[in-house]
């Protein structure tokens, strides 16, 4: 039978890609999550904005995200899910297995008038190619919702639109390269083995009184430093002995490895404070530096 050739695929599918099994489990219980998302709604609503302006706390964007969900998933066998978000909802006509939503995220909000709100959400979907192999792609479907701010319902079917658009690469501000084996390089790869590797003792790299909580568990066995880049200068000498108080910007490129062997690229924008003839990271940039602003 096709559709169970199709469901013999899926199967295959969420054993590879975990956050399908995530998003059958949701399904498993639709009707519970949704009646969670009711009572956890606050019991006041904000005053609306309008113009356009961004959706108070209240907005329906998990219920939207879900809509948009079963709207993905629905089958010419199955539009269950579907019509709990849109009652007059017209059945799907896709066969099972052709389409599986595999993540989902609100990419705005809006309320253009009192009660009405529009979101914009993104899928992850795995469609069936004519080849019979499945390619991931991604969706930007708008919403329309009307609600009281404990109950909502959509006001029409999900409205495919463009997707945000991608800008080409961010010109940094961190023209200087340091030497990782100096005295700023020693303090940035001393701090992110003790950080993300539980290598040492984190307060020996850490400025008195900055707050920087550890991950937990420590998401690598151990951890490689490419590259370090500040946005200050320093003359030969300087950064050996940097006057107390002085405050550099720098941001590393370095590698994670985990207990098989695998490793994950990572970057950390750090403010460092010199100390005592050294140098201390005071915290991990919100952002790094771009160039001109």
């Amino acid at each position: 039978m096709p559709d169970a050739d199709a469901e013999s695929a899926i199967r295959g599918a969420t054993r590879r890609v975990g956050r399908v099994v995530a998003w059958l489990a949701v399904l498993a219980s639709p009707l519970l999550t949704i009646a969670g998302l009711v009572v956890l709604q606050p019991a006041g609503v904000p005053p609306l904005r309008d113009g356009g302006a961004p959706a108070p706390a209240a907005s329906p964007e998990g219920w939207a995200e879900m809509y948009v969900r079963a709207w993905l998933s629905a089958t010419r066998d199955d539009s269950a899910e579907l019509e709990v978000f849109y009652p007059p909802g017209m059945k799907s006509q896709r066969a099972a297995g052709t389409q599986v939503p595999v993540d989902t995220a609100v990419v705005s909000a809006t309320s253009p008038a009192p009660g009405v709100w529009s979101v914009v959400v993104v899928g992850d979907v795995l469609v069936l190619q004519p080849d019979g192999k499945r390619r991931a792609s991604l969706l930007c479907a708008q919403v329309a919702m009307a609600g009281t701010g404990d109950a909502y319902v959509a006001t029409s079917l999900p409205s495919p639109v463009a997707c945000p658009g991608t800008l080409g690469v961010a010109v940094l501000a961190y023209d200087e390269v340091t030497d990782p084996a100096g005295p700023i390089g020693q303090s940035v790869a001393g701090f992110l083995g003790a950080y993300l590797a539980g290598q040492g003792q984190l307060d020996r790299f850490v400025s008195p009184g900055a707050s920087l909580g550890l991950p937990k568990p420590a998401p690598f066995a151990a951890v490689q430093v490419a590259e370090v880049r500040t946005h200050e200068k320093f003359e030969p000498g300087q950064a050996a002995r940097p006057v107390d108080g002085t405050v550099i910007h720098s941001l590393t490129h370095a590698r994670g490895w985990d207990a098989t062997g695998q490793n994950t690229p990572v970057d950390y924008a750090l403010t460092l404070i010199a100390r005592a003839g050294r140098w201390e990271i005071n915290r991990i940039d919100p952002a790094p530096l771009i160039a001109g602003r």
